[in-house]
């Protein structure tokens, strides 16, 4: 079984943004660069086959719908060291549900939407100094794909594209 994480990744001036912080922050701070997304679900063990057809069965009940960015935060953990929360909507909720019924996964984690805009193990007083060093210029993107990324290292350049599935 591999791990998959299942991503909304922005199409528009968004994802330049962020490409633009992920990569300006990689260079000041040492910490890796990966692609600008935002996680709908994961980690879930699957195969190729089953997690795509999972996600297929899903995306044929939702519609492309619009992600609001809001503030730069910082946690605890080394995958949301920086990033920019998103708001929750009925229609990203929803979405989530959905993939979580199509993959018959109980997620114990309270699913809190966000774009990581660094990762790393910084202390607290770093962390916070680099969240508000960040400001998001644009505010929304459209949700158009679900992509499925192979994510069995936690290392993000071993992280490998399997399927994007358009949403209907």
């Amino acid at each position: 079984m591999k791990k998959y994480s299942l991503w909304l990744v922005p199409e528009n001036n968004v994802y330049q943004e962020f490409e633009t912080i992920i990569s300006e922050f990689a260079q000041k701070t040492g910490s890796p660069t990966f692609t600008p997304h935002m996680t709908l679900h994961g980690p879930v063990e699957s195969t190729d086959e089953q997690v795509v057809a999972a996600v297929t069965e899903a995306a044929q009940n939702m519609s492309p719908f619009v992600l609001e960015i809001g503030d730069v935060e910082c946690s605890t953990t080394y995958f949301q060291c920086v990033f920019a929360r998103l708001k929750t909507s009925a229609s990203l909720l929803d979405a989530h549900l959905k993939l979580r019924t199509a993959l018959n996964f109980q997620d114990p984690h309270v699913f809190m939407p966000h774009a990581s805009l660094v990762y790393g193990d910084f202390d607290m007083t770093e962390r916070v100094r680099i969240a508000q060093e960040i400001t998001v210029k644009n505010k929304a993107f459209e949700a158009r794909a679900i992509t499925i990324v192979r994510a069995d290292s936690g290392d993000p350049k071993e992280w490998e594209v399997v399927e994007r599935v358009a949403l209907t």
